[in-house]
């Protein structure tokens, strides 16, 4: 059984209702997921690495057990291949044979290469309040790839900007 912070909601689209099952560990969901029995899970966001599409801890994503090969451009949820029990939702990068590369759409790098069985879900609808986003691959690259660069520009003027501020703050208490 996972941590008691990973327990997540699943629903049922019912002819005319939405209702809650119950809530299951992420692990067991997958468990679940493997055998071809697992609904779409519903999970709030807690991290920033996929800002401004996906914001912490005010928007749920849907995710769909795999079904088939991702594509590049899609959300994937993945099991951390070196951080047990830490799970992960990043946008796919890059495809090969037997790894997979992704990277979160507000991180300035992207993560380590895993194996294609460390990918367990895709997104496939994000929920802010009221308004619904259902994921574009094509379209998200695009917009994560100036992401990026505006991520490591502002990397780069929070770190230049930190170094010019203790300077001039070291100058000024040189001239008292």
């Amino acid at each position: 059984m996972g941590h008691p912070l990973l327990k997540q909601s699943f629903f049922v689209q019912g002819e005319r209702q939405r209702f809650m099952i119950k809530s299951i560990s992420v692990p067991e969901w997958h468990e679940m997921a493997q055998r071809g029995e697992a609904p779409p899970m519903r999970i709030l966001i807690q991290g920033g690495s996929m800002r401004p599409l996906i914001r912490r801890n005010r928007d749920y994503v849907t995710i769909l057990p795999l079904e088939g090969t991702p594509v590049v451009g899609d959300i994937v949820l993945f099991s951390d291949p070196w951080q047990q029990n830490r799970f992960v939702v990043h946008r796919l990068w890059r495809t090969e044979k037997e790894s997979v590369l992704t990277w979160g759409d507000n991180c300035r790098l992207p993560d380590a290469r895993m194996p294609w069985d460390a990918v367990w879900g895709k997104v496939a609808l994000i929920e802010r309040g009221k308004k619904r986003i259902h994921p574009d691959p094509r379209r998200g690259m695009l917009l994560a790839r100036c992401w990026h660069i505006v991520a490591w520009g502002r990397w780069w003027v929070y770190k230049v900007g930190g170094k010019l501020k203790r300077a001039l703050k070291s100058l000024g208490k040189r001239t008292t």
